[in-house]
């Protein structure tokens, strides 16, 4: 076969890359380049070792059902594990794993690797009815299309990955809404890129007591978004059965080292009861709040612990932190204040602790001190990491 691909022009791999094709649409038009009654892109599933196919053209829908590959095993497991072309006569008597092969009248095939920056993410073949040799521009030709396959499922895993973990973000913030002696709002900004664990949670516990969460884990994309998650719903879960704070974050922490090993996290609980005059807080490694008085702002005295992830059997302290009528209390995540160091070597987290300070008062609602903040230390500059913040305040008498 002629390539077809000598002149940029002619070229049917132009049509753009973007997330409006489907990998169907990819596949259709590899088949069309390489002039083949059959193509068909399987994907690498890690955890299990095999390949899965995940589109076909050319058997209807019956490639649905077909086989799952071991790495080494058959035809396009053989591709996967050495990363290089093959070729199959069946015609010939060669076999295939894949009876579907066999009994769709395919009579040889061409495939190679799907490659990611040296990564594999699976496999491409097409298939002939009549029997046939491949020359060296075939294979070329089918190495060329798969990058353009690559390319579809990249744009494709990146953009999944974005919305999943958008919605999984947005399902797990709560809707705040003041009670009778706090006020509270809070705000989420995700970063530019991709999203991380920061979240914030507000929620009752019994006796008419709210628990009260800013937390942090490690990470970005759609997993770090997934495990704070879990630790969401296990922290809740420890609330109902222990009054401590510091408790809770000894069983979280002891979750953690056990189900997610090689994450960590920070996190800030507390716990407080009408009239909230106090909340009684254990710190994880989390940057503490700030506290805005009559008088001025100031950082809570609050030591941090070790953050979670690192040892079950670290010791953790609870704190009290008064709060009194008229006062506010600002807890964040480290992606308002960690910044990159200045050209001329200035640390920005002192800079931005300082831009809370001229902007956190006492006398407004938290719905403004949010708004007010935000637009003092982030204003119109994209974020490299999450920013999360959570206004409490009690109402002067």
């Amino acid at each position: 076969m002629t390539s077809s691909l000598d002149d940029p022009l002619d070229d049917p791999l132009a049509v753009a890359d973007g997330a409006d094709e489907t990998l169907e649409s990819a596949l259709e038009r590899v088949r069309t380049l390489m002039d083949a009654q059959t193509a068909t892109v399987l994907l690498l599933d890690v955890p299990s070792g095999k390949l899965r196919p995940a589109a076909a053209i050319g058997f209807g829908r019956r490639w649905r059902t077909a086989s799952h590959v071991a790495l080494g095993e058959g035809f396009a497991g053989r591709i996967a594990a050495t990363r290089t072309a093959q070729v199959v006569d069946l015609a010939a008597g060669a076999t295939v794993v894949n009876p579907l092969l066999l009994t769709s009248g395919v009579a040889s095939l061409l495939g190679v690797p799907l490659l990611s920056r040296g990564r594999l993410l699976g496999v491409v073949h097409v298939g002939y009815h009549q029997r046939r040799s491949f020359s060296s521009e075939d294979v070329a030709d089918l190495e060329l299309a798969a990058a353009s396959v690559v390319r579809t499922i990249e744009t494709h895993d990146a953009h999944d990955a974005h919305l999943s973990a958008l919605v999984l973000q947005r399902s797990f913030l709560p809707t705040l809404r003041d009670v009778d002696g706090l006020e509270m709002a809070a705000r989420y900004l995700p970063a530019d890129g991709d999203f991380g664990g920061d979240w914030y949670d507000v929620f009752p516990l019994p006796g008419g007591r709210l628990g009260v969460v800013m937390g942090d884990v490690m990470g970005h994309g759609l997993q770090a978004s997934i495990v704070m998650g879990r630790l969401r719903s296990v922290l809740r879960a420890h609330a109902l059965e222990e009054d401590d704070p510091a408790v809770v974050l000894r069983l979280l922490d002891r979750t953690l080292c056990h189900f997610e090993e090689g994450t960590t996290a920070t996190v800030l609980y507390a716990v407080t009861a009408p009239p909230f005059a106090e909340l009684r807080v254990s710190n994880a490694g989390h940057p503490p709040p700030v506290r805005a008085r009559v008088g001025g702002v100031e950082g809570a005295a609050i030591e941090p612990d070790p953050l979670l992830g690192f040892d079950p059997d670290a010791r953790r302290t609870t704190t009290v932190l008064d709060l009194a009528p008229g006062e506010a209390l600002a807890l964040f995540t480290d992606g308002l204040v960690d910044l990159p160091a200045h050209d001329d070597g200035q640390d920005p987290y002192w800079e931005r602790l300082s831009r809370i300070a001229q902007s956190f008062s006492a006398e407004d609602h938290p719905e403004t001190a949010c708004t007010r903040i935000l637009a003092e230390t982030v204003g119109d500059d994209g974020t490299e990491d999450d920013v999360a913040l959570l206004v409490l305040r009690r109402p002067p008498d």
